[in-house]
């Protein structure tokens, strides 16, 4: 809950920070704003992806096996060994800017690469301690960062974002990119000083574990997901350079064209050329991958990350779970986590669907993104799936099969958006078109690695059946009272807020009444908070 609460608030601070910046930026900055920072997870996927579930579960591991001095000579380990990747990273991603950023087929965007590069160092050195207090369960360390973070970042990207304003849209991007990175230094600094009292209790001599032990236990774990997370991330890249490209070679006919400008007319004057040249070209294709990562999957991200935090929250508690022999304690967490998780993200998928419009026009003034909201919408469900049953099938040292699987997705996903992406009639539409299917099919073969890895039994009634009805419901009550909201409030953001706290008011009555969530369990939430 505490990891909830501070994930909504950078979340919601996020985008915040997005929102200012989408009218400073427009489409075109936004494109390269999102296109830097995917390189950058990248690159980081590359370098870190595996190190913190290997530190936080052995760290578990140990928690659980009273051996609190081995915990804290891994921490220790640990801080050598991502201080030097970092480093490493950090130069590599700063040198390697130009080339990367001509292969995304966007020069303008080296400026922004460069503009991050440092943060890979802090990210690097700030997962060490991170990945402590998430073994620990600890999660009011992690949670401060995360708001200072998404504060500094809010503030600094924005500052500097107004200070280059009237440089060309290229350095503007860079300068609000460099946000990131004062954000990531804060953080990290925090979560140092937070570290320390815990360290000095410590007599690291006593520990029996060797460092050579340590680098090989974060290796067997580790290894494996640096080169899955790797391969998944060049992927994501990849779809991205794809979707711009296929963009590009779009054939359009006059039929087409026009439709497109017909579309997009009224939010910018791109297109006005297409039906004569009947090619979209590079501004074009930038502008409408913006109006994809920018806006819609801006408020798509909030839910997600949000929820998503049961995937952190539930790893310690599995792998401890596992290293006391304790299967009935990790079927028992997994079913709650999947549930809880879906509880929260049906109904956010639902609104997100219905209300694409208003959202958009109340953060942005802008709903030229609207379609592509609500076709990203139904994912919601599906990637919170996706991050929890992975964060346990890792807890569980099944390190292969959660990658299998997404590999197995993002196949699927590239080759739908190849085709669908390089038809006129769907255009961008491809892109959370494709994403839907890639979801859908990871979460069913990761629900079926957890059932037999765990040995989970599904209850499908209360995870699944129970929780759309109440959707359902809520959507109908929703549909019906937007408009007379609007009305009576005489603004759509009184109406959109009226709507929303009805809607979310029929949704938890129907929960109760369909046994979906408990009295008990709602008496004894309140009293954990």
């Amino acid at each position: 809950m505490i990891l909830i609460a501070a994930n909504a608030i950078s979340k919601i601070l996020g985008a915040v920070f997005k929102i200012p910046l989408a009218y400073i930026l427009q489409e075109e900055g936004m494109a390269i704003f999102n296109t830097a920072f995917q390189v950058y997870i990248m690159v980081l996927s590359f370098i870190i992806s595996g190190i913190p579930l290997a530190i936080s579960k052995m760290v578990a591991e140990n928690m659980a096996l009273l051996r609190e001095n081995e915990a804290h000579k891994i921490i220790r380990v640990s801080e050598i060994l991502l201080a030097a990747i970092g480093t490493a990273g950090s130069l590599i991603l700063f040198f390697g800017a130009g080339l990367i950023a001509s292969l995304m087929k966007d020069p303008e965007t080296a400026y922004s690469i460069k503009a991050v590069a440092p943060a890979i160092f802090f990210v690097a050195l700030g997962v060490v301690y991170k990945s402590y207090y998430q073994g620990v369960q600890n999660m009011f360390p992690t949670a401060v960062s995360q708001v200072v973070e998404a504060v500094i970042k809010l503030a600094a990207g924005y500052a500097l974002a107004i200070y280059f304003i009237n440089h060309r849209t290229g350095i503007t991007s860079a300068a609000a990119t460099f946000g990131v990175t004062i954000g990531e230094i804060v953080a990290t600094f925090i979560l140092l000083v937070m570290y320390l009292p815990h360290k000095r209790k410590i007599r690291l001599e006593k520990a029996s574990v060797r460092t050579v032990e340590i680098l090989r236990e974060i290796a067997k774990i580790a290894v494996p997901l640096i080169g899955a997370a790797g391969v998944s991330s060049i992927l994501s890249v990849i779809d991205i350079a794809m979707i711009r490209a296929r963009l590009q070679a779009i054939n359009f006919t006059a039929e087409s064209a026009h439709a497109i400008v017909l579309q997009y007319s009224n939010f910018t004057h791109v297109f006005d050329k297409l039906p004569i040249s009947l090619k979209m070209g590079e501004e074009g294709a930038r502008w409408l991958y913006g109006a994809y990562s920018g806006y819609a999957l801006t408020i798509f991200h909030l839910p997600v990350g949000i929820v998503g935090t049961f995937g952190i929250s539930i790893l310690p508690v599995i792998a401890g779970a596992f290293a006391l022999g304790d299967m009935k304690k990790a079927s028992r967490s997994t079913q709650l986590a999947i549930r809880i998780s879906l509880l929260v993200a049906f109904p956010c998928a639902s609104g997100m669907l219905m209300l694409s419009k208003p959202m958009l026009y109340l953060l942005f003034r802008n709903t030229a993104s609207a379609p592509l909201l609500s076709a990203i919408a139904p994912c919601v469900p599906t990637v919170c799936i996706v991050t929890i049953t992975t964060a346990i099938l890792q807890a569980a040292g099944k390190i292969m099969p959660p990658f299998r699987n997404m590999l197995v997705g993002m196949g699927i996903k590239l080759i739908l958006t190849y085709v669908l992406v390089g038809m006129p009639q769907f255009n961008i539409m491809g892109a959370p078109i494709s994403s839907n299917v890639e979801f859908l099919v990871v979460a069913v073969l990761n629900l079926c690695d957890v059932k037999k890895v765990i040995g989970v039994r599904y209850d499908l009634n209360s995870i699944i059946l129970k929780p759309v009805v109440a959707t359902v419901v809520m959507s109908v009550v929703m549909y019906m009272l937007y408009e007379p909201m609007c009305i009576i409030f005489a603004n759509e953001i009184g109406g959109l807020a009226a709507t929303v706290a009805a809607g979310s008011g029929a949704y938890v009555m129907m929960l109760v009444l369909l046994q979906a969530i408990t009295w008990e369990e709602i008496g004894s939430l309140i009293r954990r908070i």
